[in-house]
């Protein structure tokens, strides 16, 4: 199905690896031109690198969404490769695995500074520009966990909750700009966040990494993990004007069905 992509400006923010590295490859293959920002360069460098076409340019912006001078320089570089920034990916983000009574003070801060202040730092740089040109969307990665919380994840689900809190008071205040905004909300991933859960809950349990894995998998009516690529699919529907034309303000599940909305 044509997207209508082909041609736009997006940003993607921690778009190196992992389900960031595939909403770019999905912007890519509809066309699109692409900005990503990520705090890992080499790796980010080494994606564009690989995604050579004619009709879709990649560029790189190496940045930590924790700063606003860097979120600033990462829209002007998209306004001077591009001349335009249609689409913004919020999808940074970190997590780690913590009883709440053992989250430091510094850990809380660093959760919730790259997932909720990231967007906001982000965000603030981008909407001038789509403001002024009377149209964009935002599409904010949230989590499972942005609607349930979890046991030894609670400084995560805080931050994910935040997202989906900011998603809809900034699409309505966005609205009568033309500017949507929307987010998505994986489900379980076999990617580097949850290897780190996978090691901390071990660790704590004294468990088989493997057997910490297929019992998250048995919670999942699908009975299998999410992938980056349908976290992509569904970035990719909600940043089209001719698909999702007429949603805004929503956080999609994509979770194989583990929490049914």
């Amino acid at each position: 199905m044509e997207l209508g992509l082909r041609g736009k400006a997006a940003i993607v923010t921690g778009g190196a690896r992992n389900i960031g590295a595939a909403i770019v490859r999905g912007f890519h293959r509809e066309g699109a031109d692409v900005v990503i920002a990520d705090i890992l360069g080499d790796t980010a460098r080494e994606l564009a690198a690989s995604l050579y076409h004619e009709e879709g340019r990649v560029v790189v912006v190496e940045a930590d969404v924790r700063i606003g001078a860097d979120m600033e320089r990462m829209a002007a570089a998209a306004m001077e490769q591009f001349g335009r920034i249609d689409v913004l990916v919020n999808n940074a983000a970190v997590v780690s695995d913590f009883p709440f009574l053992e989250i430091a003070e510094d850990e809380w801060d660093r959760i919730n500074d790259t997932n909720v202040k990231g967007i906001y730092l982000a965000s603030q740089a981008v909407l001038p520009h789509m403001i002024r040109a009377g149209q964009g969307r935002i599409v904010n990665i949230s989590s499972r966990s942005g609607k349930e919380g979890q046991a030894t994840m609670p400084h995560y689900a805080a931050s994910k909750f935040a997202v989906v809190g900011l998603t809809q008071s900034m699409a309505k205040e966005m609205a009568p700009h033309g500017v949507y905004v929307n987010a998505v909300c994986p489900g379980i991933l076999r990617t580097a966040m949850w290897e780190s859960i996978l090691d901390a809950r071990s660790a704590r349990h004294g468990l088989p990494r493997e057997q910490i894995w297929e019992e998250a998998m048995g919670t999942i009516p699908l009975h299998r993990p999410q992938t980056p690529d349908d976290i992509a699919f569904a970035v990719l529907f909600l940043s089209s004007d001719l698909v999702a034309g007429n949603i805004t303000g929503e956080a999609l599940s994509v979770n194989g069905g583990l929490r049914m909305d």
